[in-house]
């Protein structure tokens, strides 16, 4: 019982700390959503994406990290990552067209990339999750999933009704001018 009470715990403040970065980055992105079912899509997503890398850090740690020092090898590698994904999700909402949304390849593809690059911490967490013997992370990972799927939601819902005072201006050029001062930040910190 103590297991499970810690894991639910862990799962809500690691939902809320974990969500930050997709909280922020929903803000921003979310002008650029018009409509209430892409909103709910990317969510879910965003959500998914947070508790699959979770597994897949909890479950991989004793298969890749305990037999090589490829942990060593991709942290110092991470920020170039999250560099070509922010600049890829700015040059990508500078060229959106402001016409209907098209639920194809390249919908979904933009949405998966969008999600990869806020839940890519959850991996690392899942491996920091491993290490602690009181976690159970099938109750940890869907607590935090579903806690980053509402953050992200509240985000995108109210960037949508901010935006809505500026209808006027093109927001997706902003919006990618500024994840691409995102991206290049992102490799001096």
């Amino acid at each position: 019982m103590v297991n499970v009470i810690i894991s639910c715990i862990y799962g809500i403040v690691l939902g809320i700390t974990l969500s930050i970065d997709a909280f922020m980055f929903s803000l921003l992105f979310g002008a650029t959503i018009k409509y209430r079912r892409e909103r709910i899509f990317t969510s879910i997503i965003v959500g998914a994406f947070h508790f699959l890398f979770a597994l897949c850090g909890y479950y991989l740690t004793n298969l890749l990290f305990t037999h090589t020092n490829l942990y060593r090898y991709i942290e110092h590698r991470l920020e170039y990552l999250a560099f070509i994904i922010l600049v890829f999700l700015g040059i990508m909402m500078i060229n959106k067209k402001d016409s209907d949304v098209k639920y194809d390849i390249s919908f979904f593809f933009h949405k998966c990339l969008f999600a990869f690059s806020v839940s890519v911490d959850s991996f690392f967490t899942g491996i920091a999750l491993k290490a602690m013997d009181h976690i159970i992370i099938l109750i940890t990972a869907p607590l935090f999933a579903f806690i980053s799927c509402i953050l992200t939601y509240v985000s995108l819902k109210l960037s949508k009704s901010t935006s809505n005072r500026f209808i006027d201006i093109n927001l997706n050029i902003y919006a990618g001018i500024l994840l691409i001062i995102l991206a290049i930040i992102s490799l001096f910190i």
